[in-house]
């Protein structure tokens, strides 16, 4: 059964559209493995092939099951040549790529989302999945000629992530997909009516007509206006449904008002940890000469599977707006030293928990920040973040000695029950192991000293990321624990001590935050993703909550000093081989794992040179990756510096005057003007002053001497004054001396600074004073 004709936007268009909405949409389950482009690489090569294949058979009018058959034969070939190195996949090659998606399928059963390097790789299901969708939206859309049955293939694609991760898809993918999708219908649908014949009323030419040509209007009525607003609503809905919330580590979640949630902050710590690239996330200005750990939240309730902060009910009177209570269980008679610390926080640290110091004396923060009594950790009790965000507060460093005079065993009711409970399913070698590792102790500040440095020291537990187990469960903990194991990082360090330290009676919890920041000056130091960590917090009479650290010496160097006091006659170390059972740290110990892409045996294989039929179909391959790489690098070259340049023009003149003066630059620079470097600002000024007197006139001059006022007012007045020019008016000024400045410029001129900006690489602004 042979296809009738389309016309040439439906045959080029759909197919084009449906490749691309689908890729984009599989990119939604990119969370499912530490590094997407393992799957979404081959998909994009898989999208070419089904597209173009696609296309070719259809406008040579091949018949629908032949088009079909080709275009699975075709994919199935790529798929096979991508895991196994080898198109053919009956035989040896096939056994092989059944045999990758068997294990892929285990690791999936097996390890949390998301998949890291060190796990059996999963992107050959993740291929194999995408592919099949990949080429099922194709014969729906483009083949059967059924666009509206393809938006439920899409749909089904989006569904796998939604119901697999707690976190649920992105809304980026979606409405990336949702307008490729909606272009395919206004396509489909304008191809339908142009069946009915050519469209009556005056010819082609008459833009009259053209605006209200009956074919376009219902092209528009029917994907347009209806998709539009349903992708919308899609949308902005789920934005006032008080159970939905993200954020950037996904520690909180708000749900009613004050009610607050944490969710598995553990697992997207480790996610962060395993980035290859280090991203800065708090800035820190303080009077502390060593700043360390940096608490973001406290997790209390162990169910057997992880640790969760619970619900939160926080009063509104138990605000971020300075003085804070003094610190639960802790006896005035502690020395302490109190330091102040500003914090200013990056645009990509989002998160609805607020970085403090533990314990603190008073904390400021602008916006609806409020603490939980029982925890002292900082939430959001509206819709505010903690991006760009700057606070103050004054932190704590108690003084406890190492002789052990403020740490009594906790009395009965000092603490929440929720402290102290473990779940019936705990196994019971973790209740008996912690009794036989604090043996000797006599009290629970002994036990303690004597769990930490089982841990660090004598249990022969070593730090590896890469081979760390996941999750906090019953089972990892059985396996963390037992003596074939004793590899993990962080998170099973804090989970088991604390679990440990409950089962000997001791109120317990988990704290998570960032460890160590990294100097940038005398009194400024940066946290960065790389720095996140998670330790136990153990309470004591007249000490209150005090961090441990159970962590070893691949990743953390030194403990308190009140935690290395010698129990039994055998002080703790910061060495990790002191004393008997010390374990060297894994050389594998990095903080983030290596940028290492999961690869099998045979895909590496496959990189040789051949002749064959494996070099040939890797040629074609090649081919087909250049022609996909050339035309991305053709719209990329034509539209995206003139989009960049514009969003960088925006935000520029919505700033302040640094920002308009680097934009007056970038100007300068794409018109091909001079632009005295080095020289102040009224240099500057004159000789682009100059400029305008020839070609702007009075009021380009006027408006470019007012900008170089505010600049120096900037740079050289005194701290605090107070500008004297409206941002609206600095704003106009800075439009009309780059107006005049463009039309000082010839045409030429001005194409190039339109399409090749130059300041879109040189950045358009001043060397660094």
């Amino acid at each position: 059964m042979r296809a009738p004709a389309l016309g040439v936007g439906a045959t080029l268009g759909i197919p084009a559209l449906a490749a691309a909405t689908t890729w984009v949409t599989l990119t939604a389950w990119r969370d499912f493995v530490a590094q997407p482009s393992s799957y979404l690489d081959g998909l994009a090569v898989v999208a070419v092939v089904v597209a173009g294949l696609g296309t070719l058979l259809r406008w040579r009018g091949a018949p629908r099951a032949v088009t079909v058959l080709a275009q699975a034969v075709a994919v199935a070939a790529l798929v096979c040549y991508q895991v196994t190195g080898s198109p053919v996949f009956v035989g040896a090659p096939g056994a092989e790529l059944w045999g990758s998606l068997e294990v892929a399928v285990d690791s999936a059963r097996t390890f949390a989302a998301p998949i890291g390097p060190g796990a059996p790789p999963v992107w050959p299901l993740l291929l194999v999945s995408g592919a099949g969708f990949l080429l099922l939206v194709d014969v729906v859309a483009a083949t059967l000629r059924r666009v509206p049955g393809a938006g439920l293939v899409l749909l089904a694609v989006y569904a796998v992530p939604s119901g697999l991760l707690e976190d649920g898809p992105g809304a980026a993918p979606f409405a990336v997909a949702a307008l490729g999708f909606l272009l395919m219908l206004h396509l489909d649908s304008r191809e339908g009516l142009r069946r009915w014949g050519r469209g009556v009323g005056p010819s082609g030419d008459d833009v009259r007509w053209v605006r209200t040509n009956p074919v376009l209007d219902a092209a528009r009525a029917g994907a347009g206006r209806i998709g539009v607003g349903a992708t919308v609503l899609a949308l902005a809905v789920p934005a006032f449904i008080p159970t939905l919330g993200v954020d950037l580590l996904d520690l909180g979640n708000r749900s009613g008002d004050g009610d607050i949630r944490i969710r598995k902050p553990v697992a997207d710590m480790r996610r962060d940890l395993e980035r290859d690239v280090d991203i800065p996330m708090l800035t820190v200005e303080t009077d502390d000469p060593s700043p360390s750990y940096l608490r973001i939240s406290v997790l209390h309730r162990f169910t057997g599977q992880e640790w969760s902060s619970g619900d939160r009910d926080v009063a509104r009177e138990d605000k971020a707006d300075g003085e804070l209570p003094a610190p639960a269980g802790m006896t005035t008679a502690v020395p302490r030293r109190s330091y102040a610390y500003e914090v200013r926080v990056t645009e990509d640290f989002d998160s609805t928990w607020l970085p403090t110091q533990f314990p603190a004396a008073a904390v400021t923060a602008e916006g609806d920040w409020r603490f939980d009594p029982d925890t002292m950790d900082f939430l959001a009790a509206d819709d505010g973040d903690t991006r760009d965000l700057t606070y103050r507060m004054i932190g704590l460093e108690p003084r406890y000695g190492t002789d052990g005079r403020f740490f009594r065993d906790a009395a009965t009711g000092a603490v929440p029950d929720d402290m102290l409970e473990l779940p019936d399913s705990l196994p019971e070698m973790v209740r008996a192991l912690a009794r036989e590792v604090t043996d000797e102790a006599t009290n629970d500040y002994e036990r303690a000293l004597l769990l930490q440095r089982w841990f660090r020291r004598d249990g022969g537990f070593v730090y590896d990321l890469r081979r760390a187990p996941d999750g906090t469960g019953n089972n990892t903990l059985e396996a963390f624990l037992s003596e074939d194991g004793r590899v993990g990082y962080c998170e099973q360090y804090a989970s088991a001590m604390a679990v440990m330290a409950r089962t000997l009676g001791i109120p317990a919890r988990v704290a998570v935050g960032f460890l160590e920041p990294d100097r940038i000056s005398p009194t400024t130091w940066e946290y960065s993703s790389h720095d996140l960590h998670a330790w136990p917090e153990l309470y004591f009479a007249g000490a209150g909550w005090v961090r441990f650290e159970p962590t070893p010496a691949g990743r953390v160097d030194a403990v308190p000093a009140y935690s290395r006091v010698a129990v039994g006659g055998d002080a703790d170390s910061d060495d990790p081989a002191a004393g008997p059972g010390g374990a060297q740290p894994s050389e594998s110990a990095p903080t983030a794992a290596p940028s290492v892409t999961p690869s099998t045996a045979p895909r590496e294989a496959a990189s040789g040179v051949d002749d064959g039929p494996a070099g040939a179909s890797g040629r074609t391959i090649l081919v087909l990756l250049a022609a996909l790489a050339g035309a991305v690098i053709v719209a990329g070259a034509s539209l995206g510096p003139r989009a960049l340049r514009r969003r960088q023009r925006q935000r520029r003149l919505d700033d302040g005057p640094e920002q308009v003066w680097a934009e007056l630059r970038a100007t300068a620079a794409d018109l091909r003007l001079d632009w005295p470097e080095g020289r102040s600002p009224a240099a500057v000024g004159e000789a682009l002053g100059a400029h305008l007197t020839d070609h702007g006139g009075e009021d380009a001059t006027s408006a470019l001497a007012r900008i170089v006022a505010e600049v120096e007012r900037g740079r050289y007045a005194r701290p605090g004054s107070v500008s004297t020019l409206e941002r609206t008016t600095l704003r106009e000024d800075a439009g009309t001396v780059t107006a005049a400045l463009e039309a000082s410029a010839g045409k030429a001129a001005r194409r190039r600074a339109t399409w090749a900006p130059l300041s879109v690489w040189s950045g358009g602004r001043e060397p660094r004073r």
